[in-house]
């Protein structure tokens, strides 16, 4: 189990190496930066275990059984319970991850059925969707790139702040 210093330290800079943390995963710019930075900054076995984590906690939101988490991910059940404990008494951190990876997970399954209906009928898109369907693409794809960008200087912008304040 990890464990923290027991000497003491300044509340106020320990807040600020928090806040660094915080800004650090901010300003990664892809999934491969974040990777990265957790690998260097956690042991082989705590990037495991909050890997772990995080799956109990989506396993629990779907109505998953103790019995059955414990043989799919090979866990205790004094880990479930302290997870379980955890979305009990706050755990909004987990929802929305587990919100947000379930809306990435659609996308993906939806991208998964275009794909294989596409190659079922190769022809089938070019003689329904034309001219207009391609335009709506291009849009749709600029777009997307546009809002990707937006949000990227926003993280980035409040990021700074923090480290300014």
């Amino acid at each position: 189990m990890t464990k923290i210093s027991r000497k003491p330290m300044d509340p106020e800079k320990f807040g600020h190496y928090i806040n660094n943390l915080w800004s650090a995963f901010t300003l990664m710019d892809s999934k491969e930066d974040i990777r990265l930075l957790f690998k260097d900054l956690f042991t082989h076995t705590e990037y495991k275990m909050f890997a772990k984590r995080l799956e109990i906690a989506r396993l629990l939101m779907q109505g998953e059984s103790y019995e059955n988490i414990e043989k799919v991910l090979n866990v205790t059940s004094g880990t479930i319970s302290r997870v379980s404990n955890i979305l009990t008494e706050k755990g909004n951190g987990l929802r929305m991850a587990h919100e947000k990876l379930n809306l990435l997970e659609d996308k993906h399954l939806a991208k998964q059925r275009e794909i294989t209906k596409n190659l079922e009928n190769p022809f089938r898109q070019k003689i329904i969707g034309g001219k207009k369907a391609l335009l709506r693409g291009v849009l749709k794809a600029g777009a997307s790139a546009f809002d990707k960008k937006i949000s990227k200087t926003l993280k980035q912008r409040t990021a700074k702040k923090v480290l300014e304040a």
